[in-house]
């Protein structure tokens, strides 16, 4: 190790940790567990973008990008080729639309959208093999989830920076620099560079702009790495534990950037999938809603208390939603679907089912207590009936996080139901194995399948 590198390591800790790991990313031997964990993320990212074809955030991002006129290899969902930042911007747009996608419960972001399509689309741009893609992605999405982690991702929430558009941002840009075969100083301006960009308010949530967060935290981590690869040169210091990015968004120093630690452990294994399609913060409740259905359903309700975390009162606590992307952020919304048997799908979320009566009525019979203790992926909800009886439910785990985790044909499932009004039977069957088994030759069947 050179004295340079040593004083880069204690000045620029984390640039220096980041910058080793990413530069290496393309040929690491990752274990199985992890390779099979980033091709289910794969799987789940382009089900939901996918299943989002009609989305009208999608549709305005895609005519934008359509009518810049790009030229690339990079393959836009359901469409054409274009740039590589073009078309991640798309494509991570609808991955995002409704709401679907897996989240890194310690970050509080979603990573595989930006991660993904960023590989995707840079890795088809310069002819990378699927294991490279692969590769890229687990380099993205370790980067993303690490830098969000020790409760930073939830801070920057609660300060009001949507998560996704800050640490999709530095995934892209790891996933890209790896790709562009950045060396270790040009994945160090790549990360500056992403730094600069990073953005999203979470007082958009409930609008087309949340979508479009991840989509631009795509299309931000692609062009800066690109910039890197052309000798940008950017603050290396912005990721540091007190960098100029953590006091930018946590003001008071309270939470800072962890220490960034490529250890043995691996942050895409501790990765959550959506059963539901609405925030994850409403998956708890929507669990215990269902499990006492059967008990509530036909009964004349008095009142609804439900117990859920700090978190979920603030991102997902909008008491009267109006419009179906209002609804999947309202968890007093989604304790109506469950507990009058809806399967909470894209479906529950259309401006027509938003204003059914019969959901309206127990809606507005639901509390929420918060609680400063409460796990986010937990719940509790009592129904008081009519005659004063109670019905108690309790969620201990919601469904799709790593201690309670959809399995492969849960997955397929929820794939084929996004994918198969799009596609048909035959292709959505067809598409689910060719991105199952991902790093075995089978870019060119993905290309085929979802062109336009």
């Amino acid at each position: 190790m050179t004295t340079e590198t040593q004083n880069e390591m204690q000045t620029n800790p984390n640039a220096a940790a980041a910058g080793r790991f990413i530069a290496a990313a393309k040929g690491h031997n990752y274990p199985a567990s992890v390779l099979d964990a980033a091709r289910m993320t794969l799987v789940d990212t382009i089900g939901v973008g996918i299943g989002a074809h009609a989305e009208e955030a999608g549709r305005s991002v895609r005519q934008v990008a359509a009518k810049w006129g790009t030229s690339g290899d990079a393959q836009v969902l359901l469409g054409g080729k274009a740039a590589p930042a073009a078309a991640a911007l798309v494509n991570a747009t609808m991955a995002h639309c409704l709401d679907y996608d897996d989240t890194h419960v310690g970050a509080v972001a979603h990573l595989s959208s930006p991660a993904w399509n960023a590989a995707l689309a840079v890795g088809m741009h310069v002819g990378a093999s699927e294991r490279e893609i692969l590769s890229a992605y687990i380099a993205g999405f370790e980067t993303g989830a690490r830098l969000g982690g020790d409760f930073f991702g939830q801070t920057a929430n609660e300060r009001g920076f949507h998560s996704t558009g800050v640490f999709g941002c530095f995934a892209a840009a790891a996933a890209s620099a790896v790709l562009l075969g950045l060396d270790e100083q040009g994945v160090r301006n790549a990360l500056g560079a992403a730094a600069t960009q990073v953005s999203g308010l979470v007082g958009s949530f409930g609008t087309m702009s949340k979508p479009f967060h991840s989509g631009k935290a795509a299309m931000n981590g692609i062009l800066a790495a690109e910039l890197a690869a052309e000798g940008f040169v950017a603050a290396e210091d912005l990721i540091e534990t007190d960098g100029a990015l953590a006091k930018a968004i946590i003001q008071d120093g309270a939470v800072k950037i962890p220490a960034l630690d490529y250890g043995e452990d691996w942050e895409v294994l501790q990765n959550t999938f959506k059963p539901y399609s609405s925030c994850l913060l409403t998956h708890p409740v929507i669990d215990a809603a269902r499990s006492i259905k059967d008990q509530v359903m036909g009964k004349e309700i008095d009142s609804i208390e439900v117990d859920v975390s700090y978190l979920c009162t603030m991102l997902a606590g909008k008491p009267n939603p109006q419009t179906g992307l209002e609804g999947k952020f309202s968890a007093a919304y989604c304790v109506a679907l469950g507990l009058n048997g809806y399967p909470v799908t894209a479906l529950d979320f259309s401006e027509e089912r938003v204003q059914e009566p019969v959901l309206r009525d127990t809606l507005s019979r639901v509390k929420l207590l918060s609680s400063d203790d409460r796990d986010s992926r937990t719940a509790a909800l009592r129904v008081t009936l009519a005659d004063g009886s109670t019905i108690d439910a309790e969620c201990a785990m919601a469904l799709g996080n790593p201690t309670n985790p959809m399995s492969w044909d849960d997955m397929r499932t929820k794939f084929e139901g996004l994918v198969e009004p799009v596609l048909g039977k035959e292709k959505a069957v067809e598409l689910f194995e060719v991105l199952r088994n991902f790093d075995d030759g089978s870019l060119d069947d993905y290309v085929r399948l979802v062109s336009a």
